[in-house]
């Protein structure tokens, strides 16, 4: 039996101790029917099972007032495998893969462990507050007793640039401070980040890196005037809690991290089948969550050219800034960032807590064990896991307040497909821990990606294709959330088999932001018929509200390149329109470079695949122009051997072509590139040098 105490939105489970000894309240103990009564039980007990069995078909609609016990969040959501599809609307049909298919298993493999470059384990570890020798370690280092030791540590902090004079590296600049504290067994820290140090005999045995959350004055106080001037009770928003898996698609990760998922179904999860990428890389895929916009929106609204700063745009963190909730950014493998590889990122920090400082001084210093892109490693331990670390600290130093946090771990998943395995017992471990310390009472989990893997041997493949169109998108509620908000997340478990962006990401993070005001029934119900009735819905439609199932790509500010509801029909490589094709794209790469007389023009090599990518037939039916194909194409160019591929359109009407959205680069560059900073045509150039 659940008992609910509002107050504090805490989850208490009673237990059959408590009914032995009495200390129920008798209306709620168990109680044997009496003789012949319970037949006058059976009328309501068929009543509720037929309206259990209409809400969980998503059949009732929002008549009265609906028990949360109507709306259940199952151990898993299984598509309906026996159609082959996860989404299968008027609007849009995407297929059900095996994650295991014969086409794609070949490229699946269990990496081996990672060996982190360093002399031994972490000598000095650190919990909320406090720094500590750990006695056990001290034989790696050939010490046999903490006296020994002579440690210290060395604060060091995040240097703010000037708005109007910065460079490239505006957002790396920190300063370290010109004293190291001795410390003997352990110490209390009050500085946000440390270096510590430790020697023998003079002689430097050991360094690494700690951070932690310590209370900023001035945002307690931002967060307070925030709350009292907008006379809102805490206790009824929600902290978000946004964690991010780099390049891993929905499909990869039941594949690699299939723990990970288990104790997510544990906790109640309800993943979105038919989440759609709507940009090739990390960037255009964030964008859309944190502001709404496109890329090309947000040059035109407050990045006018790459060597800008991002400062003057409003991400979604802002919002929740203004609304009194205390905020967090932070990335692992920092230099390839999404706001700074090949970009400047921010002059001053951009919300109330910001791991680049820290993750970015550290890794400069300690990083290790690099593969392809990323260092795997800081010191002894997994970046990843250096990541995790933190965020379990800002979790669980601001469980008490609202706090609204985005972290993304990219230094194992960016560059393998099968890296991600690594991370699963990691992500358990944290989800355990989360559980554990009760953070999810009061925090919606978001755990998601940006694509799959855009590279490599399965990127080949059509369902390597798919796949890397289709990320990775779970929610996680709390059990108030729930209880409260009855239609809103019935609605965000009805929408799991529609077609999804990351443009409906954005509004259910904004609905987030006032949930008493916009996520109450009548609300509800009436947002949702605006949306359903509407002869344009938005492009982006909150997860709350019930999607259209006319809903297309288009509609959805979906690129036909990266739409995956469209059906594949292959087409032979050899037929005049796909070879004219092929010159087009080769032509079209060159046209990009024309301007860049480094770069070698490319030559067309081999037609790879071409496929003719065909709408549904009664949408093609109600296209005006019927004359409009799309080709999906792979080639491989010379010199360089790059294997691109893009969607190019035919128009009948006209006989023109033209290439839809971007060109993908499907196989890694190396240094091939080197001669240009431009960070698109990285993917396309070919240096003469």
């Amino acid at each position: 039996m659940l008992q609910m105490n509002r107050s504090k939105s805490r989850l208490r489970i009673v237990s059959s101790s408590e009914r032995r000894m009495g200390l129920l309240p008798e209306a709620v103990a168990d109680k044997k029917p009496q003789g012949g009564r319970w037949l006058l039980w059976l009328p309501l007990l068929i009543a509720g099972v037929v309206l259990y069995t209409l809400n969980v078909t998503n059949e009732m609609d929002y008549h009265g007032p609906v028990p949360s016990r109507f709306v259940p969040v199952p151990e898993n959501i299984i598509p309906n495998v026996t159609r082959g599809f996860l989404v299968d609307t008027l609007g849009c049909r995407i297929p059900a893969l095996d994650p295991f298919d014969p086409a794609v298993r070949k490229y699946v493999e269990h990496p081996k462990p990672i060996k982190c470059q360093a002399k031994g384990r972490q000598l000095v570890a650190s919990n909320l507050s406090s720094i500590y020798v750990v006695e056990d370690v001290l034989p790696d280092y050939n010490v046999t007793s903490v006296d020994e030791l002579k440690c210290c540590y060395t604060p060091f902090w995040r240097v703010v640039g000037s708005m109007q004079h910065y460079s490239w590296d505006v957002d790396d600049h920190v300063r370290l401070a010109n004293y190291c504290i001795p410390f003997h067994r352990d110490m209390e820290i009050k500085e946000e980040f440390i270096k510590v140090e430790c020697r023998v005999n003079d002689e430097e045995i050991y360094k690494d890196y700690h951070a932690f959350i310590i209370p900023k004055p001035e945002v307690e106080k931002r967060c307070e005037e925030a709350v009292s001037t907008n006379e809102v009770d805490t206790e009824d928003r929600p902290s978000v809690l946004m964690l991010g898996i780099d390049a891993v698609s929905r499909l990869n990760f039941h594949r690699q991290m299939p723990h990970t998922l288990h104790q997510l179904r544990q906790l109640g999860a309800i993943e979105m089948l038919g989440y759609n990428k709507v940009g090739d890389n990390t960037f255009p895929n964030l964008v859309p969550v944190l502001a709404g916009l496109s890329e090309k929106e947000l040059r035109d609204s407050c990045w006018p050219k790459d060597k800008s700063s991002f400062d003057y745009c409003s991400f979604i963190w802002k919002n929740f800034s203004e609304a009194g909730y205390r905020t967090g950014f932070g990335e692992d493998s920092p230099w390839m960032g999404m706001f700074h590889y090949q970009k400047v990122g921010f002059v001053k920090q951009p919300t109330d807590y910001y791991v680049r400082p820290y993750i970015k001084h550290a890794e400069d210093k300690l990083g290790n064990s690099k593969h392809l892109n990323a260092k795997l490693c800081i010191g002894s331990r997994l970046t990843a896991e250096v990541l995790l670390e933190y965020i379990r600290k800002f979790v669980h130093s601001l469980a008490s307040v609202p706090s609204f946090a985005l972290f993304w771990g990219a230094s194992l998943t960016h560059d393998f497909l099968n890296y991600a395995g690594l991370g699963d017992d990691l992500y358990v471990k944290f989800l355990t821990d989360m559980k554990k310390w009760e953070v999810l009472e009061n925090t919606v989990l978001i755990v998601m990606s940006d694509h799959g893997i855009r590279w490599g041997g399965i990127r080949e493949t059509y369902q390597g294709r798919m796949e890397e169109r289709q990320p990775l998108l779970f929610f996680v509620f709390p059990a108030w959330f729930r209880e409260r908000y009855t239609a809103a997340v019935a609605n965000v478990q009805r929408n799991t088999e529609r077609l999804t962006t990351p443009f409906d990401l954005h509004e259910t993070l904004a609905d987030l932001l006032h949930p008493e005001e916009l996520l109450n029934q009548a609300a509800i119900r009436r947002r949702s018929n605006e949306v359903l009735s509407a002869e344009n819905p938005p492009r982006g439609i909150s997860l709350f509200l019930q999607l259209p199932v006319d809903r297309t790509c288009p509609l959805a500010g979906i690129d036909a390149h990266w739409c995956t509801c469209q059906q594949s029909e292959p087409v032979e490589k050899d037929s005049p329109l796909v070879l004219r094709s092929a010159d087009f794209l080769v032509k079209h790469l060159n046209e990009m470079l024309q301007n860049f007389r480094q770069c070698e023009p490319l030559t067309l090599a081999a037609i790879q695949d071409a496929q003719l990518q065909v709408p549904l037939q009664h949408l093609h039916n109600a296209t005006k122009d019927k004359g409009i194909h799309d080709y999906l194409l792979i080639i491989r160019t010379i010199p360089g051997g790059g294997i691109f591929e893009a969607t190019i359109r035919y128009r009948a009407k006209d006989d023109s072509l033209s290439v839809v959205g971007i060109v993908s680069r499907l196989n890694t560059y190396g240094n091939q590139s080197a001669c240009v900073a431009e960070y698109h045509l990285k993917l396309y150039c070919f240096c003469r040098s």
